[in-house]
């Protein structure tokens, strides 16, 4: 990995030392969380990077191998130091590191459930998560699809025994472009004017 200083403006090459022990050949997902820099492997491996001190540590044990199954209706992304993904049988989830675990996230009252949707995206919409989905067009006889897009707003609550929890109210959904049945999206990107 190389990193760039801005004092001398320079660019630096940093080896990671478990990655010939630990960790397949190419980083497979990557995303920033606090300040630090989460490397995810197929081989269910992942390593984290601190910059600020300069070090790593090994992240075993930690499912982010759902992440790495390159299955194109399955999406993730960062909001507010919160690592969320998305695919079409699970919905909406989070990660919760001091548990360890994907957490369902909860609310989403008026969201449908993905299942049978050719694909998902989601991202980080000014700390909202934007969510764009495909959905089959029955009145073009299922030759065209139409994409909707949905804006929820996140909130952290405590739940029993003081786990955290996530809840999402939707605060926008409704269809935005119709297209023929072979687009696909591909990716969704956030952008402010």
């Amino acid at each position: 990995m190389e990193v760039f200083d801005p004092k001398t403006q320079t660019w630096e090459f940093v080896m990671c030392p478990l990655a010939e022990r630990y960790c397949s050949s190419s980083v497979d997902k990557s995303a920033v969380i606090e300040g630090r820099i989460f490397h995810m492997f197929r081989n269910e491996s992942s390593v984290v990077y601190s910059p600020k001190e300069d070090r790593w540590e090994l992240r075993s044990g930690i499912c982010m191998t759902i992440l790495d199954l390159g299955w194109s209706w399955l999406s993730y992304c960062v909001i507010d130091n919160v690592l969320y993904y998305c695919d079409i049988t699970s919905g909406l989830r989070w990660f919760d590191f001091k548990r360890g675990c994907w957490v369902n996230l909860k609310g989403l009252k008026r969201l449908p459930r993905f299942a049978g949707y050719g694909c998902v995206k989601i991202s980080d919409c000014g700390g909202k998560m934007g969510v764009c989905w495909i959905k089959y067009f029955r009145a073009s006889g299922y030759k065209e699809s139409r994409i909707w897009c949905a804006v929820i707003a996140l909130e952290r609550r405590n739940g029993d025994e003081d786990e955290e929890e996530i809840w999402g109210t939707v605060e926008l959904i409704d269809p935005v472009l119709t297209v023929p049945n072979s687009c696909r999206i591909e990716c969704v990107l956030a952008a402010t004017v």
